[in-house]
């Protein structure tokens, strides 16, 4: 049986909830928080994709997105 892999998502909060505690609840949801962007109302991090409908049920969380890496290159690189 194939083991569950964490995916990489992107949980936007409501202004009228504290980020640092809307960060500690979806951490009792099981998510992984990497960083808790304050000034954008962003918490990044890793879960388990069946983890998403209890995250989304936490008062104050607005969105949970997957997250997506950009690279956008090394300076000076030419644009493609």
């Amino acid at each position: 049986m194939a083991k569950k892999q964490k995916q990489a998502f992107v949980v936007t909060v409501s202004e009228d909830h504290g980020i640092e505690k809307v960060a500690r609840e979806l951490k009792a949801k099981g998510f992984e928080v990497d960083q808790v962007l304050d000034a954008i109302g962003v918490v990044t991090g890793s879960a388990l994709p069946d983890k998403v409908a209890k995250m989304r049920e936490i008062p104050g969380v607005k969105d949970v997105s997957a997250d997506h890496p950009v690279d956008i290159g090394p300076p000076g690189a030419p644009i493609s």
